[in-house]
């Protein structure tokens, strides 16, 4: 068992970590505590067999444990659940999922963006500097389909190459994120899950 092994550590030192903790893994059970999402992403990055919880502690001390997928995944989930819970108003949902779509795309480009960059050698410093710099979902899009954030413009019609419903999407996520969503929400949610796959095939 190990608690928070990645605290302070170089991004460069953590895949480095993942592996050495898959070659104890094939001889015993490894057990990690950790608040830092990047071991996580490494292990889920690197193909690393893993099981990964998330431990959440709700009201009344009530420890909820839950299987932790990746964060577009986790998003999609979450705008799946939002849809389908009867405990929110409807102008409430439609003001909140298309955030968590917006979140998804987002997560999605930024995976592909460091894959990419650190496949091709580059430093995790470099890449996380890169993608810490505020911006637009625009931007990060950008980033993800030509690998120049200054292509911004042309990202509208690159998505559409996949379809009008692609460009259609990411246009509703990213306003719907500031503004409620009137159309349908099962669409909103199913389409950008959809756009999310067609991101994370991007080499």
């Amino acid at each position: 068992m190990i608690d928070n092994p990645v605290q302070w550590m170089d991004p460069a030192r953590i895949d480095g970590l993942a592996r050495a903790l898959e070659e104890t893994a094939a001889e015993r059970q490894v057990i990690v505590f950790t608040h830092d999402e990047r071991l996580p992403e490494a292990v889920r990055r690197l193909g690393i067999e893993a099981n990964v919880v998330s431990v959440t502690r709700r009201a009344n001390s009530v420890v909820e444990l839950r299987e932790s997928s990746d964060p577009v995944h986790g998003y999609i989930k979450d705008a799946w659940t939002l849809i389908s819970t009867d405990e929110l108003s409807d102008d409430v949902r439609r003001r909140v999922v298309p955030g968590f779509c917006r979140s998804a795309i987002e997560a999605a480009c930024m995976e592909v963006v460091r894959r990419r960059r650190l496949e091709r050698g580059e430093a995790h410093t470099e890449v996380e500097v890169l993608l810490a710099v505020p911006g637009t979902l625009t931007r990060i899009a950008a980033l993800a389909l030509f690998d120049d954030p200054g292509r911004g413009g042309d990202v509208m019609a690159r998505l559409n190459q996949w379809g009008h419903w692609a460009g259609d999407v990411f246009k509703r996520c990213n306003k719907g994120a500031h503004d409620a969503h009137p159309g349908d929400l099962h669409k909103l949610a199913d389409d950008a899950g959809s756009l999310c796959k067609k991101l994370s095939q991007l080499k």
